[in-house]
């Protein structure tokens, strides 16, 4: 999620309100943004390049989803604990 602090306005606007739609056409896409459909398509592009957005898998038309995917935890290596001690 920190990752979206780097992005524009828009993209960051956008990815903001799928997270909370979960889901979306890029025709609810263009409803909600009030852009060419080009433009958003274009945005929509450049999202599911950098990795914040997936296509559903066999939606047609496409349905555009958040990529919130956790990152592995953190562990704490057995050599600084034995160190602690």
């Amino acid at each position: 999620m920190t990752d979206l602090l780097g992005l524009a306005d828009p993209e960051r606007t956008l990815v903001n309100w799928l997270v909370r739609q979960r889901r979306a056409s890029l025709a609810d896409i263009v409803a909600h943004t009030q852009m060419e459909a080009a433009a958003a398509q274009a945005l929509v592009d450049k999202l599911l390049a950098g990795g914040f957005l997936v296509v559903e898998d066999g939606s047609n038309p496409a349905i555009f989803k958040p990529n919130l995917v956790s990152r592995k935890p953190r562990t704490v290596p057995d050599k600084l604990w034995n160190a602690l001690e």
